[in-house]
């Protein structure tokens, strides 16, 4: 298994047989929008990747970003997003989408997906994404609430948590608060990096935690090496 940051909240996930993008933000609409101009690069453009399945945790331009999806080969990949997105997604041409809500599990290739609470300013998920023994958790966008704690049940492996504190989203202490509840092998801050204006030092939340590990921006690792801070 490996996985390669792309920005954001933005991994992509794969196997030997099976990629996964999740919250892919790859365009620079937020600038256009909201006069938010990216920091980095896109690290690869729409029409470069074929994956089998795109997860999008909620209806935001960098979770959902329209100039991305419209520029992807659609034709052969599958979309899931909760159900609130199911009628944006359609509307940029995606013709296989499937829904899933908190508490709702799917299968993608060899992974077992799952649904899981988040508390932002709109509709939203985490997800789990389970393959054999290991589980990732990312949290999407989402405020601290208690209900994630329960997620302390799970046996998560690694979890990828948003450290930035604004607009909906927890800051670095709470998202270390978190992960000491949650107790996964290795913690990993993200939603940070891509607007000036709503980032955070990731060094932050790695220096509250024993567990801690930053990832290079558009570097490929396994779980493996992220398991040993490699």
């Amino acid at each position: 298994m490996k996985l390669r940051w792309i920005g954001q909240s933005g991994y992509i996930l794969e196997d030997n047989t099976t990629e996964i993008i999740i919250d892919p933000y790859l365009s620079d609409i937020v600038n256009k929008v909201a006069n938010r101009p990216r920091l980095v690069p896109p690290p690869i453009q729409p029409e470069d990747i074929y994956p089998d399945y795109v997860i999008c945790t909620h209806d935001h331009l960098d979770h959902i970003d329209p100039e991305t999806i419209e520029r992807m080969n659609k034709d052969t990949v599958c979309f899931i997003a909760p159900s609130s997105c199911k009628e944006r997604l359609s509307a940029l041409g995606c013709k296989n989408i499937k829904t899933i809500d908190a508490g709702e599990q799917i299968s993608a290739g060899k992974f077992q997906i799952t649904a899981v609470f988040a508390y932002h300013s709109v509709d939203a998920i985490g997800i789990i994404a389970e393959q054999d023994s290991i589980k990732l958790y990312f949290s999407g966008d989402t405020l601290y609430h208690e209900k994630l704690e329960e997620l302390k049940e799970s046996g998560i492996t690694v979890m990828f948590v948003c450290i930035n504190g604004k607009l909906g989203n927890m800051n670095a202490d709470e998202a270390a608060k978190l992960t000491k509840i949650i107790n996964p092998l290795v913690g990993v801050p993200t939603h940070y990096g891509m607007f000036a204006s709503n980032t955070e030092d990731p060094e932050k939340y790695t220096s509250q935690i024993d567990n801690g590990f930053i990832m290079d921006f558009n570097k490929e690792y396994t779980i493996s090496e992220l398991l040993r801070g490699e």
